[in-house]
């Protein structure tokens, strides 16, 4: 039966049964009801097909550009719309819609709206107007969002004193309405400074006619060497500003952090927390604990007329501040761990704790351009600064430091040979000397002594918890010499050093308010013994570069080998403490621990006088 036919039977048993108050309608066979033009719209604005809901439209490619600038406002929100009801009288009809968006940064947002809708010769269509989007819009208006940013947390001291906290910078990047080419003016840039050039296209394609898009955070000294420069970028523009900032660019960046404009990715982690924008951590502390140290900005929903200007509040989300983060670091140690470090551009690590505790003092890394963590996170074999564990568990099978070890420049073990990296074959010596010269194949002879779970057990004693059984003698001898299978942080070594200087192990701490646990108290005989052959490796062995630091310095060398080649690749390491200070140094690619890592860790404890 014909559609229309259909309608004027169900209009005319409605008639006749007298039915109150019913809604009659008649298609004359011009096709379905407005609400299915109004839901049509309605379900591909709601799944984001901006150019679909444009297409059932009166005026497509309008409704489109206003539907694009709208959701752009809004930070790419995303949006909910559910028709309520419809009306239907002659040839047009209104529809009742709710609408509802999840803004970035500000979260749901609801209010109806209505929009008309007329009928053509097929079907009926809606009658575009911004105030289909909101009911407020007129002319060229738009919705828009403002975001101030709140008073981000400090990260302190363990005294309390602020690490990081405002500190003057210059914020360069492009004025829109300055730029005419988008290509010529980043190229230009990012020539400059260092920017990410693809990034800061996508954002200057998206942002309004007279934004300022940002594309580097630069101190003082920074910019003054590109000021000039500058000036040649078309559209270049430097704003003084504050920002949360170490004293210096270098001063623990790696372990700290930076703080940036978030990223699309950044913004999908933090799952609407923030706005585009927004200056979020971007790696270290400030990134693990944004939450806590970025607060919550202060952010409306707004009106904004065709030049961009806010001309209207709709909502407003009340800003919170964010947090101080209290570390266990020490401002002075962290300072001379970084000028024993210097300005060097290669590979290194410095890493500081406090043995009674386990409190993390000082974490600097080299090269500074990087986030990477190498004094935490870096693992590597740690070769003889391992033999402070091995000389433990010699002593607990029974070894006297005094009995005469056999220090040959070769040995073989298992069909293995190995040979020494550190001081010279001194032949037949007491053990005490082996050690303080750092003896390999001393080490290597006496590997049958122990038996195969012996290195295992004793390491966790020092805190290192993945030091695997040797499955064979070759692998157990190559492990009297921190080498084989075993792999430990420079963090990890500081608290070898450091278990000797205390006596018992601490778990390393770098926030106050986490919890300190401790390890087993080593044996009185046992520490001594230790304490009396590290403080020799500072007076007649391989660490004789800090012979003249003041105070009663203790330490262990270590040059450990990785990869292959003949010979192989090694890194140096040195472990040592100071009274209450215990350290490790690594250089990577370094040739030797006594030579390359030990005057760094002279340089450290001097630096603390």
């Amino acid at each position: 039966m014909p559609y229309a036919r259909i309608a004027a039977v169900t209009a005319l048993v409605l008639a006749v049964a007298g039915v109150a108050g019913a809604v009659i309608w008649l298609t004359g066979g011009k096709g379905p009801p407005a609400s299915e033009t109004a839901e049509a719209f309605a379900r591909a604005w709601s799944g984001g097909d901006d150019r679909g809901a444009a297409q059932v439209t009166n005026a497509p490619a309008r409704a489109l550009a206003d539907l694009q600038a709208n959701r752009r406002g809004l930070d790419g929100a995303k949006v909910r719309a559910d028709v309520i009801d419809v009306a239907e009288e002659d040839e047009s009809a209104v529809a009742t819609v709710a609408v509802r968006w999840n803004v970035p940064g500000i979260g749901p947002w609801g209010y109806r709206t209505r929009m008309t809708l007329d009928k053509g010769d097929d079907t009926w269509t809606v009658r575009w107007g911004r105030p289909v989007i909101h009911p407020q819009l007129r002319g060229g208006q738009r919705l828009g969002t403002t975001h101030e940013e709140g008073t981000r947390g400090r990260i302190l001291a363990r005294d309390g004193r602020a690490i990081v906290r405002d500190r003057t910078v210059y914020r360069v990047g492009l004025e829109n309405d300055r730029v005419d080419s988008i290509r010529e003016s980043v190229d230009a840039l990012t020539d400059v400074v260092d920017a990410n050039p693809q990034q800061l296209r996508n954002a200057l394609r998206n942002a309004g006619p007279q934004q300022f898009v940002e594309a580097i955070t630069m101190r003082p000294d920074d910019y003054e060497e590109v000021k000039t420069a500058l000036e040649d970028v078309p559209g270049a523009l430097a704003v003084e500003d504050e920002a949360p900032l170490a004293e210096s660019r270098e001063f623990a960046r790696a372990l700290l952090g930076t703080v940036g404009p978030a990223t699309a990715e950044q913004l999908e982690q933090l799952k609407g927390q923030r706005a585009p924008g927004a200056q979020v951590g971007q790696f270290g502390l400030q990134a693990r604990y944004e939450d806590q140290l970025g607060g919550k900005p202060g952010s409306a929903i707004v009106i904004r007329n065709a030049a961009g200007t806010p001309v209207d509040t709709l909502f407003e989300v009340e800003g919170k501040p964010g947090k101080a983060l209290r570390t266990t670091l020490d401002i002075d140690v962290q300072r001379a761990a970084e000028d024993a470090l210097g300005d060097r551009d290669d590979e290194a690590a410095l890493v500081a704790v406090e043995p009674s505790s386990g409190d993390i003092l000082a974490v600097a890394n080299r090269p500074t351009d990087t986030g990477y963590n190498r004094a935490v996170e870096g693992k590597y074999p740690p070769g003889s600064t391992f033999k402070v564990i091995s000389t433990d568990a010699l002593l607990r099978a029974g070894l006297d430091p005094s009995e005469t070890v056999d220090c040959p420049k070769t040995v073989n073990v298992g069909g293995r040979e190995f040979k020494n990296f550190e001081g010279n074959a001194a032949g037949a010596v007491p053990f005490s000397v082996d050690f303080a010269q750092s003896c390999n194949t001393a080490f290597v002879s006496l590997t049958e002594r122990l038996r195969p779970d012996a290195l295992t057990e004793t390491a966790r004693d020092f805190g290192l918890e993945d030091v695997p059984p040797g499955e064979d003698l070759v692998e157990r001898a190559a492990a009297m010499i921190g080498q084989a299978r075993i792999l430990a942080s420079p963090l990890e070594m500081a608290g070898v050093a450091a278990t000797v200087a205390d006596g018992r192990w601490h778990a390393p701490r770098l926030l106050r308010s986490d919890k300190k646990t401790a390890g087993e108290p080593l044996d009185d005989g046992e520490l001594a013994t230790l304490r009396e052959l590290t403080r020799s490796v500072i007076t007649s062995g391989t660490g004789t570069a800090l012979a003249s630091v003041p105070g009663d310095v203790h330490g262990k060398s270590g040059t450990a080998e990785y990869g292959s080649g003949d010979p192989p690749p090694t890194h140096a390491w040195f472990i040592a403490y100071r009274d209450d200070v215990a350290i490790a140094v690594l250089v990577e690619n370094g040739r030797s621990g006594g030579t390359v890592a030990a005057p760094i860790a002279a340089a450290f404890f001097n630096a603390l006088r």
